[in-house]
């Protein structure tokens, strides 16, 4: 809550969170989210909060920065609960709620799905009747749908999303290059795209995949959203950049090299070097996974980034 509040008062643009269900130790120690190598405890639990609940709550101690969550495992949730509670936050935060959706990465998510019930090898069709559903509810008074896996006759849900016709729907899927289905589901059923440590050339291609599918898709005159997210971290040289960050990158990839190729690390003429080819390859949003080892640490680095980096694309 500390960590949103600072944000608004820094000028972010959005605090974001992550989601998943299940979540256990081994997860903890391997896929690290937040936070660093270094602040990896044997006897930690592995609190992964609720992301809908947590944003809630953020909503209560903000007023102007947007509320973000990259990505929900839509397949594991009720379509029409979901549609819900969504556009609850929405109304709740005055309409900052940006919604990120997506099916559930490989290997990762398959146990979520057997806790929960829900076929793992159908998640991307799932997904697919999902977002069709929550479009049909936010948008029309008496809503019918009937799909493969969500069916219902004049539903009445109220309140509507305050943002008209509904929040913003980012499609994810893709690390390490664009994913075909999600460039598809995006021309379908998005409002844009948010993969994860995609290099410069990589979103560019991403980027130009969809400018050249939307004219066939109906869809020629619309803003497609990409956003994009990132490691990072701020240091006074490139040497401290490894010593500092070498731990966290060599946990998410599979060398350093590539952990800081995909990531924004580095001095912050570096950082904002980096920023600029992305913007020119077509980003629009950066998720900031800052890599810290405690809260007064995430702090101090928010504000060196507000202070050298943010006024170059406020």
């Amino acid at each position: 809550m500390r960590t949103a509040e600072t944000a608004e008062k820094l000028g972010y643009d959005s605090v974001w969170v992550h989601d998943h269900i299940v979540w256990g130790s081994e997860e903890h120690r391997t896929h690290l989210s937040s936070g660093s190598a270094e602040a990896l405890q044997s006897n930690q639990r592995p609190n992964f909060y609720e992301s809908l609940t947590t944003l809630a709550t953020v909503a209560g101690r903000t007023e102007h920065v947007k509320l973000g969550v990259a990505v929900v495992v839509l397949p594991l949730r009720n379509p029409v609960v979901f549609a819900k509670q969504a556009s609850t936050i929405d109304v709740l935060s005055k309409g900052r709620l940006v919604l990120g959706v997506a099916a559930g990465a490989p290997k990762v998510t398959e146990k979520e799905f057997v806790a929960v019930g829900v076929e793992y090898h159908k998640r991307g069709k799932i997904l697919d009747d999902y977002i069709r559903a929550l479009k049909k509810l936010w948008a029309e008074p008496l809503s019918t749908y009937h799909g493969e896996f969500v069916s219902f006759d004049n539903v009445q849900m109220f309140p509507k999303p305050l943002q008209r016709p509904h929040p913003p729907i980012l499609i994810g899927g893709g690390e390490r290059g664009p994913s075909e289905a999600a460039m598809k589901r995006v021309l379908a059923i998005g409002n844009g795209w948010i993969p994860a440590y995609l290099t410069e050339a990589e979103l560019e291609s991403g980027r130009k995949s969809l400018e050249q599918g939307k004219k066939e898709a109906g869809r020629a005159d619309e803003k497609f959203i990409i956003g994009l997210e990132m490691f990072t971290g701020l240091s006074r040289s490139e040497d401290a950049a490894r010593q500092a960050y070498s731990r966290t990158l060599m946990k998410n990839f599979s060398s350093l090299e590539e952990g800081l190729n995909r990531s924004l690390v580095g001095t912050p003429k570096a950082i904002l070097q980096r920023l600029e080819a992305y913007r020119r390859a077509g980003l629009d949003y950066v998720e900031l996974k800052f890599m810290y080892p405690g809260v007064a640490e995430l702090h101090e680095m928010m504000r060196e980034f507000a202070k050298d980096i943010v006024p170059s694309f406020s």
